[in-house]
């Protein structure tokens, strides 16, 4: 299973669900930006600025798109793209996505970061607009993300560690299973 997480957007979400599908999934982790993932997923997580297309593997890749890039998207079972509800997110997904759509249509966009319904709603319907064919996911602003980069521990490990983070983070983990039930093939 091959699959990439990209968006010409910074602060979206990238690397931490990047790095929690990686761990959920037990894949490989390669990014083509700096982030702290070779040291919370040793081993199994590699740095570097020309990424090797890998089986068993997430790509996180930062904010643009080269040839080398578009080659491993090109070969991906799934493409994720996390999208916040700033405006500029929502343009800079627009363009990512059409970029994407040229070499792979199995797209998975990733509403993140969301406060209220009706930011959650009118960047679906920006995305709407633009694109028909497109699966969404829903993650409302969390800590999860942060606390994830800051232990080491996957969204999985982290929902799982405690009732009060079971309680905590009960609605991201649903709609976070639902994603990696689709990833699986489930």
């Amino acid at each position: 299973m091959i699959i990439s997480v990209i968006n010409k957007k910074g602060g979206v979400g990238k690397t931490s669900f990047s790095f929690s599908i990686a761990k959920d999934l037990d894949l490989f982790l390669q990014s083509n930006d700096s982030s702290i993932i070779e040291q919370i997923y040793p081993n199994k997580a590699k740095i570097s600025t020309s990424p090797q297309l890998l089986d068993n593997c997430v790509f996180d890749f930062g904010g643009f798109v080269d040839r080398g890039i578009l080659d491993i998207i090109k070969e991906s079972n799934f493409v994720i793209v996390p999208c916040t509800t700033i405006y500029n997110s929502i343009l800079r997904t627009i363009e990512t996505i059409l970029e994407i759509k040229k070499v792979n249509l199995n797209i998975i966009v990733l509403i993140t970061d969301w406060t209220s319904e009706n930011d959650k709603i009118y960047t679906l319907e920006m995305l709407e607009s633009n694109f028909t064919d497109l699966d969404f996911y829903f993650f409302k602003r969390s800590k999860i993300l942060e606390n994830s980069m800051k232990t080491g521990a996957s969204f999985k490990e982290l929902t799982e560690e405690s009732g009060l983070t079971r309680m905590s983070y009960a609605v991201f983990y649903k709609e976070y299973q639902r994603l990696l039930n689709t990833l699986k093939g489930n």
